[in-house]
């Protein structure tokens, strides 16, 4: 439901820029054939452009809204107690606000499609009560009642004694016909149901009607009806209301507008390259919904930590710390984004929920299973490698796994998602080893994967908010030869820094290092954060530890 919402909100806003651009450019114009096709040619690609994917580096900040809302209705997983590698969804229910926004938009589409429908059971009854009269290849339903012309499909319903005189109304009626307004006016109200709440849609259902009349107008006008007996007639026949809006009547549209256009200088046919302006304003529109391209950088891993799966953490500060890590977190630090390789993408959004990326968050979203994700990665690992042996067999190159999640991903699931990794990885060497050569399993499948730095996939800073603030459930400690020499218990990143820097004054040694304790419902984005601060301090040591030696 809430996909369907942002679709709606995005077509919407389409729909806002055609009433404004038809406005500005078209709407006084005597080119009613343009301005009709532009109406519907453009409701027609407002629908449409919700659905065409683009990729950016950067995510426009008007995007940011639509995902907020495309994240609402999607279920927040939990993760377990600490060390277990199962990862359970949680059900969660629609807060009080978003059940009544569904609620009061429901109601709305119904009301009008209720109204459509009754509409249109009343507009078929008048036309089925009585015979019709064939002529001119139209079907004429004639009353002895004085009842207001108008016109459906190939049938007009208009008074008898009218007809017989062979009033203008006769021919005005006709062009409808001819014209084919009737399917206009459908695709009107079929839009009118899923945006009735917008008022510039209901504008341009008045501005497609203004365009109907007009061009009723002018056909009437080029059989050779005199167009001020014309005019007079319109002004004796504007009294009452239409009967049926989704049907074409004789005094649809607003008379004064209506005897204006008629003695309006028709526009040159130059005015066609209005329609060029559209070009450039549906590319702004393409750039608004673009998609963030997850591509980034491999992180600089140069004062990186190896980690522990069970929410707590090493952050180490010398070189050794750095190599064990490759071992214990199977990271690749020295992994070039430059080296060859089939990258697969795989996100964890900030509840928690994997799913392969980037061109799948751009399209339909499908989401990783937490039982299913060993099988699931294994399938994808052993696909790439086929692939890449049926077209360059000599050629072949690593299947890396890069991690990208969101700043709010908690840490476990990380954790967790690491380890079926490892699993998929064993899996798939030990089922593609018995087809194809050992060697190149090995040499493509070995457990790479590498993790990018949490993103907030808008353009907001990846940062605390305020780094004064208090990490509540974060405690560290601090090593000089594994000897405890200080601890920080829910620090903040101010007291982190200050901490590190005392540290690197009073001991001179390169064997300092730290352990992080990080609570279970720990964010990526606090995390590294905090890494950052490490980083920092790291590259505080070794300028203190080189001057010290000069």
């Amino acid at each position: 439901m809430v996909t369907f919402l942002v679709y709606i909100l995005k077509s919407s806003f389409c729909l806002v820029l055609l009433y404004g651009f038809y406005r500005l450019l078209l709407a006084s114009t005597t080119r009613f054939s343009l301005n009709r096709w532009v109406l519907i040619g453009g409701m027609l690609a407002c629908l449409l452009l919700p659905f065409v994917s683009l990729e950016l580096e950067r995510e426009p900040i008007f995007q940011a809204p639509l995902r907020l809302v495309e994240e609402w209705e999607q279920p927040v997983l939990g993760i377990t107690e600490v060390g277990v590698a199962k990862i359970s969804q949680e059900k969660t229910e629609y807060s009080w606000f978003g059940t009544l926004v569904v609620l009061v938009y429901l109601s709305g589409a119904a009301v009008v499609l209720f109204r459509w429908v009754v509409g249109y059971i009343s507009l078929f009854h008048w036309i089925s009560r009585h015979e019709y009269k064939e002529f001119n290849g139209l079907r004429w339903v004639l009353y002895d009642l004085p009842v207001r012309p108008f016109s459906w499909g190939r049938y007009i319903v208009m008074n008898r004694l009218e007809y017989e005189k062979h009033s203008p109304v006769c021919l005005h009626e006709e062009m409808h016909c001819r014209y084919g307004h009737c399917y206009d006016n459908l695709l009107m109200q079929m839009v009118l149901i899923f945006h009735w709440w917008n008022p510039l849609v209901w504008k341009l259902k008045h501005e497609l009607s203004d365009v109907h009349e007009y061009q009723a107008d002018e056909g009437v006008l080029n059989q050779g009806i005199d167009a001020k007996t014309y005019q007079l007639l319109l002004v004796r026949k504007a009294v009452g209301s239409r009967l049926y809006s989704m049907a074409c009547g004789f005094t649809h549209s607003s008379l004064k507008k209506r005897i204006s256009m008629m003695s309006k200088k028709r526009n040159s046919k130059w005015v066609r390259l209005r329609i060029l302006l559209a070009v450039p304003l549906a590319a702004g529109v393409v750039y608004i919904f673009a998609r963030p391209e997850v591509k980034g950088t491999v992180a600089d891993y140069s004062a990186t930590f190896k980690e522990k799966t069970q929410g707590r953490a090493n952050f180490g500060l010398t070189k050794a710390d750095v190599e064990q890590r490759r071992d214990t977190d199977n990271l690749m630090a020295n992994y070039i984004s430059s080296e060859k390789a089939c990258i697969l993408e795989l996100c964890c959004n900030q509840h928690n929920q994997f799913l392969w990326g980037p061109e799948n968050r751009a399209k339909e979203k499908v989401f990783v299973d937490w039982e299913t994700m060993t099988d699931e990665v294994k399938k994808k690992l052993t696909d790439s490698f086929i692939k890449q042996y049926l077209e360059q067999k000599q050629k072949m190159v690593p299947v890396v796994i890069r991690i990208v999640a969101d700043r709010n991903a908690k840490t476990e699931a990380i954790a967790v998602a690491k380890q079926k990794l490892v699993e998929a990885y064993e899996m798939a060497r030990q089922e593609l080893a018995e087809t194809y050569p050992r060697e190149l399993v090995d040499k493509c499948l070995m457990p790479h994967f590498y993790y990018a730095s949490p993103k907030a996939f808008a353009d907001v800073p990846v940062g605390v908010a305020d780094r004064s603030l208090s990490l509540s459930g974060y405690d560290i400690r601090f090593f000089i030869d594994n000897l405890e020499v200080g601890e920080l218990n829910d620090f903040s990143l101010d007291e982190l820094s200050s901490k590190i820097k005392q540290l690197c004054v009073e001991h001179k040694s390169e064997h300092l290092s730290a352990l992080l304790e990080v609570p279970s419902d720990a964010s990526e984005g606090v995390v590294y954060d905090i890494k950052q601060v490490l980083r920092e301090g790291y590259v505080l040591r070794l300028n203190l530890v080189q001057d010290s030696q000069d």
